[in-house]
């Protein structure tokens, strides 16, 4: 398995950044797109970084936020024949306060019909899976490897805990070797504070990493600096950052 970050709040020189998240994974075979972020930016970065988006077989929208799908029309122009497969309530109106941060008019309503809706759990084929969490528009991309699972939730906002927890149970017998993803830890939308206590985000990795055993937490977009410093603190070299041009591989 290897993964690409073609988009994500921070980018090192020659790559584009935005408040977003997109996944490039390359797992026995298979090209998957996860999200495409706000704008076409994945697309330049994917170039750059010399992923051939043409050639993706399988789309997936890991939840109904701006951020994560309204590129996504860009990505229609490039494999006009391939599906985003997502949940029935992607398409529900999502606000945060006032502002309305769901999917843009023009994917709900001119391109519904490039989205393959399902609540899953959904076998893909080839040890690829979308397995639903207690968020009703969100699901993860899970891996099933020969070094273990790799978990792709892009905002956990089922927490990641939960999500973690569930998906072993799914897989009995399994380990989570990596969790990639954000962990919705920041602060307000778009504001890169602290949205918990501390001590919440310290549990948290022990949870992940002691108890449940995940053996490596790449995170990012959502999760914030100041929450990726106590995580960081707490699980030394088994959490590494996000960022624009990450490879992942397993």
């Amino acid at each position: 398995m290897r993964a690409v970050i073609l988009v994500e709040n921070t980018a090192p020189a020659g790559l584009e950044r935005e408040h977003g998240l997109s996944v490039y994974v390359e797992h026995r075979g298979r090209r998957i797109l996860l999200d495409a972020g706000r704008t076409d930016k994945f697309a330049r970065n994917a170039q750059t970084l010399g992923v051939d988006l043409s050639r993706v077989d399988t789309a997936v929208l890991s939840h109904g936020h701006y951020d994560h799908a309204d590129g996504l029309d860009t990505f229609f122009a490039m494999a006009p024949g391939v599906p985003v497969r997502a949940r029935p309530a992607v398409f529900d109106p999502h606000h945060h306060g006032e502002k309305y941060i769901g999917v843009k008019q023009t994917l709900r309503e001119d391109l519904r019909d490039h989205f393959l809706l399902a609540d899953g759990p959904t076998d893909l084929g080839d040890g690829l899976w979308l397995i639903p969490d207690g968020v009703e528009h969100e699901q993860s991309l899970v891996a099933d490897t020969d070094r273990g699972l790799a978990v792709f939730n892009s905002c956990s906002h089922a927490g990641a805990g939960p999500i973690a927890r569930d998906i072993l149970a799914r897989f009995p017998g399994k380990k989570i070797a990596v969790y990639v993803g954000g962990f919705h830890l920041m602060g307000s939308t778009g504001t890169d504070s602290l949205g918990v206590a501390p001590g919440i985000v310290t549990n948290l990795a022990h949870w992940l990493l002691d108890e449940l055993e995940v053996g490596v937490l790449y995170t990012g977009h959502c999760t914030g600096a100041p929450a990726f410093q106590l995580l960081k603190a707490a699980g030394g070299e088994r959490v590494r950052a996000l960022t624009t041009g990450t490879v992942v591989e397993l």
